[in-house]
């Protein structure tokens, strides 16, 4: 078991991150107590940043997907914007736990997101989030094309790509070639923002890119 991320010498390193779904589920049960007052004190501000984006997307009612919804930061601030059917994945059982006690899920769904295709039927939603998880994902891309089909068409999918990320994995090729192959248009690609300007791991050298894209 993984040591407070809060703390120093822990054996799983938040900046570098990991695809092992083993490591990441113990890591997130461990955290979740803290998850919420850890982030507050770090300015974490991405998940309000992302629902005010989708928001616009959206009509009163839809459906929404929380892909990694850990806590629900997401969709609690998605939750002040309307009445929405939000569906949360995450692959920490203690997080969903947290999750739930927000009141503001209608399903919450135990998941390794990187087993696809994901629980979700095809055209089942209205919109999809990812916020803070690709640096989980071995093929970021593979997780993004599924949501394209669990999402209908003339959805919004909105998701957050670190910025050292970005450039190592030239993620910009990646959004380019799933519009090449049909499947969404992409419809902004933010400037970097803060991530986690409290965190002195990552202060202002690591950002965040948050982007928006249409599925076609």
């Amino acid at each position: 078991m993984t040591s407070d991320p809060s703390k120093p010498g822990q054996a799983f390193d938040l900046k570098t991150g990991t695809t092992d779904p083993r490591a990441v589920s113990d890591y997130y049960d461990d955290w979740a107590s803290t998850y919420d007052e850890t982030l507050r004190s770090w300015n974490y501000q991405a998940p309000s940043v992302a629902a005010e984006k989708l928001f616009a997307h959206l009509e009163d009612g839809s459906d929404v997907l929380d892909v990694g919804c850990g806590t629900g930061l997401f969709g609690q601030a998605m939750a002040r914007h309307g009445s929405f059917r939000i569906v949360g994945l995450d692959i920490s059982a203690e997080s969903l736990n947290h999750a739930h006690t927000r009141g503001v899920y209608d399903q919450l769904i135990k998941h390794d997101l990187q087993k696809l295709p994901l629980p979700l039927g095809e055209n089942s939603m209205n919109a999809a989030a990812s916020i803070g998880v690709l640096t989980y994902i071995e093929s970021a891309g593979d997780m993004l094309r599924d949501l394209c089909r669990c999402v209908c068409p003339g959805g919004a999918i909105i998701f957050t790509q670190r910025t050292d990320r970005w450039t190592e994995l030239d993620f910009e090729q990646t959004l380019k070639a799933i519009a090449r192959e049909g499947r969404w248009s992409v419809l902004e690609i933010s400037e970097p923002q803060d991530y986690l300007p409290g965190n002195e791991d990552f202060g202002k050298d690591i950002k965040i890119i948050h982007t928006v894209c249409k599925v076609t």
